[in-house]
């Protein structure tokens, strides 16, 4: 961070709280929480947040008045803003417009069931309320026999004719036929007639636009002409990629959200003097994990804004040499927050997917490989059918759990707090009506014994054991997710760390550790707000990418392998990544950065031939080779499905250039002497797998690089509690982050060791053996969907 006596600030907007870090003028950093939502006492969580900082610091910030911006160096944010949008339907009214005989193409979508054993699954909701199609048409010139001999003629009949119309040259290079081309006056009327039914946003979706768009930009002219559309999404600028469906929805999701950032946005710089832009660097994180200035931050870009930087501080604070220097663990990043938990995996490079699900909208976009499940702090409690239930639904930040003091919601918190794992005294003094009062253990526990005595299922057990039953199966809900994001993919998860974040992961993380066979945990010193501390050090990035059909490696069918003598898409390779790359480092040049400051890298999205699913392949220069992409890309398909289609061309479907300008990454931390145990502050009694134990309590800003603490333990931060479980080991590193070596052994309860009639007479080990089963499921679907031949 450069030093310009000023302060800069990034922040993680949550589902239940917000985070903030900030680098002071002095060099100093440092670090709070507040509540996302608390109407009787702000507006807007970030500015608040701001507010009290350079009140403290500077002085005479009132509430009530625009914040000055004139100390103010920069911001960075990450929000959640999008994700609810979506995931409440709260979005701007939106119309889809799309070529004729296609308007029901969204609504039937494809054959993905979100519950795989719902016998009555329905189809995945749409986010356009109105559709109207328009008389447009192109076709591939190669699949029209008569193509050899058409005269190229327009057609003059009602119905386009196959092969009848100007003949183009498409972004791909393949040749169209252009059988017929938009009305610009019948176009005018259907926009207006959805105009006049209060729609304000339009996503434009045509067959062929990701390799012919003229017929989109078309309409995109005529709706901007209108003047009366908030967002026009044309679906080949949001995402030009061959799937008509996803690159529909995607475009539908652009139109149906971006409105609501713009307006959050809107309300977000109200809170500032004219300063903020003008001279405040403001910066969002976008869903791929970079940074994008806030007047290009889009709606389907910004779905995982919140927790992209979470995997950012992470990747680049445990990603680390051992302590020997041998070669850095892959790292799994687990951030378990108050409304839900995101995994992520990071192995010296950040990992994305390019069309996922969310909240039942199909977004294909460059995100994050981020898997999220419904648990967290602020999860809610329920005893269905004689199982323990974690989720989805969430007490939020308001009311909240129990034991904020707001009539909320019995949830994970409560269990922790029942347990002795959260301790009232050592938690900030920020709950109730006047955000003035300690946590409330008795109301918490008061919850616990009526739903105790509401359900049979529960009869003779403790308040604690309930509390800890809650806990436990919380813990497998997320284990869950980690197991398909490794093994699912050919990963041994016992070979990875856990980097856990997020105010609610350090109560979880060593019995998670445990129950997914991993010895090795990070807990980063600002691991209660680690999003917000990843999002200071992030890349400025800028992606470009275009649509292909190329073959790139063609099979050898006596070998079984490739012809190395053959590359077939040399000149056009060459030719395509250096439009991209100029299109990418240009849009860098134009934020204000230096070309010679720019990291430039190509990728290929390729599959086999006859197959439909592709692989997203980054080059690497350390493989020398005719064919680089093509070891890369046999290397992964191998260890995820453990196989190779031998005979197969090998195909590009698309090219991308990522280019970015690297962020800030600390240094190594340095090595240390052991000081042994240090002094506790205290003892208090905490519920663990064998029932009530003294456990130390540490204060985190008492321990000093080289102390060793053994489990059972509790750490206290001021904006996270870490709890040890008994065989845990935690050191202190050089740079004042936990190091946590974990015991293996075979706890009491765990599955292994139950007999069938064990597992259904107890509720808890049932519940877990029922999230074991359907882990074993959705990585059976998933590996059988992916490998489908045709």
């Amino acid at each position: 961070m450069t030093s310009d006596n000023k302060y800069h600030f990034a922040i993680d907007r949550g589902g239940t709280f917000t985070d903030i870090h900030c680098h002071l003028p002095s060099g100093e950093e440092i670090v709070s929480k507040l509540l996302s939502v608390d109407p009787t006492n702000y507006a807007d969580a970030p500015t608040e947040g701001i507010r009290r900082i350079l009140d403290q610091y500077e002085g005479n910030y009132p509430r009530g008045l625009p914040v000055r911006t004139d100390v103010i160096g920069s911001i960075r944010m990450g929000t959640t803003v999008a994700t609810n949008a979506l995931l409440e339907r709260e979005g701007e009214r939106t119309g889809l417009v799309t070529t004729r005989g296609f308007g029901d193409l969204l609504k039937i979508g494809d054959q993905t069931r979100p519950n795989i054993f719902d016998l009555t699954c329905g189809g995945l909701g749409v986010l356009y309320e109105d559709v109207v199609e328009v008389d447009e048409r192109v076709m591939l010139a190669e699949f029209y026999e008569g193509n050899s001999h058409d005269d190229g003629e327009v057609s003059n009949t009602k119905w386009p004719q196959a092969g009848k119309g100007p003949h183009h040259i498409g972004i791909t290079g393949e040749e169209v036929i252009e059988l017929a081309t938009p009305d610009p006056e019948a176009v005018r009327t259907s926009l207006q007639s959805l105009a006049d039914k209060g729609i304000k946003s339009l996503a434009v979706v045509f067959l062929h636009s990701y390799v012919y768009p003229e017929h989109e930009l078309i309409v995109g002219r005529i709706a901007q002409e209108m003047n009366v559309f908030t967002e026009i999404a044309l679906s080949h600028k949001v995402m030009a990629m061959v799937k008509m469906v996803p690159r529909g929805h995607t475009a539908c999701a652009s139109a149906y959200l971006t409105p609501k950032i713009q307006q959050y946005l809107a309300g977000f710089t109200k809170g500032f003097d004219e300063g903020l832009l003008t001279h405040v660097r403001l910066d969002f994180m976008k869903s791929d994990g970079g940074l994008t200035p806030f007047g290009d931050f889009s709606g389907h870009q910004a779905v995982l804004s919140g927790p992209a930087g979470g995997v950012v501080g992470y990747a680049k604070t445990s990603f680390r040499p051992g302590r020997d220097g041998e070669k850095p663990s892959p790292v799994i990043g687990f951030d378990m927050g108050g409304t839900s938990t995101d995994v992520s995996r990071y192995d010296g490079s950040l990992e994305h997917v390019f069309e996922t699900t969310t909240a039942g909208v199909s977004i294909q976009a460059p995100q994050l490989d981020i898997h999220t499940v419904a648990a967290g702090g602020g999860s809610r409690l329920f005893l269905h059918n004689g199982l323990f239930v974690v989720g989805p639904e969430s007490s939020k930040a308001h009311p909240g759990p129990v034991c904020y003091k707001k009539n909320g919601y019995l949830a994970v918190t409560d269990a922790n707090v029942v347990l002795g794992r959260v301790i009232p005294k050592y938690f900030p003094n920020i709950f109730g009506p006047n955000e003035d009062e300690p946590l409330d253990l008795e109301g918490a526990r008061a919850a616990f014994r009526a739903l105790a005595d509401a359900n049979p299922e529960t009869k003779g057990k403790s308040i604690e054991e309930l509390a800890y039953g809650f806990v436990q199966v919380a813990n497998e809900s997320m284990c869950r997710p980690i197991r398909n994001l490794t093994q699912m993919r050919g990963f041994d998860i016992t070979k990875h760390a856990l980097a856990c974040f997020g105010g609610a992961g350090p109560q979880h993380a060593c019995a998670m550790a445990r129950n997914l066979g991993i010895t090795k945990v990070y807990i980063h010193r600002y691991g209660g707000i680690l999003s917000a501390y990843g999002l200071s050090m992030a890349d400025a990035v800028t992606e470009a990418q275009e649509p292909a059909k190329e073959v790139y490696a063609v099979a050898n069918k006596s070998s079984g392998g490739f012809d190395e003598e053959l590359d077939p898409s040399k000149t056009t390779r060459v030719t395509r990544f250096e439009h991209l790359v100029e299109k990418a480092v240009s849009a860098l040049m134009k934020q204000g950065y230096t070309e010679d400051s720019i990291v430039i890298e190509k990728y290929l999205n390729m599959r086999y031939d006859g197959t439909d699913n592709a692989i997203m392949i980054k080059e690497d220069s350390n493989i020398h080779s005719q064919l680089p992409f093509a070891k890369s890309f046999i290397e992964q398909y191998h260890r995820e499905f453990g196989f190779e289609l031998e005979g197969r061309d090998l195909l590009i479907d698309d090219f991308r250039v990522r280019a970015f300008v690297p962020g800030f990454t600390p240094n190594q931390p340095p090595a240390v002497s052991s000081l042994g145990a240090p002094t506790p502050m205290g003892q208090a009694r905490a519920y663990f797998e064998n029932g009530w134990e003294e456990a130390n309590i540490y204060k985190f800003e008492g321990l000093q690089p080289g102390h060793e603490i053994e489990g059972p333990a509790i750490i206290v931060q001021s904006i996270s509690t870490i709890v040890l479980e008994i065989g845990c080991t935690a050191v202190v590193t050089g740079d004042g982050d936990l190091e946590i070596t974990v015991e293996k052994k075979l706890q009491d309860g765990d599955l292994s060791t139950e007999t069938d009639e064990e597992i259904k007479e107890d509720p808890v080990q049932l519940s877990i053996f029922a999230h074991r089963f359907m882990g074993i499921a959705e990585q059976m679907g998933r590996t059988l969907a992916r490998t489908a031949i045709s």
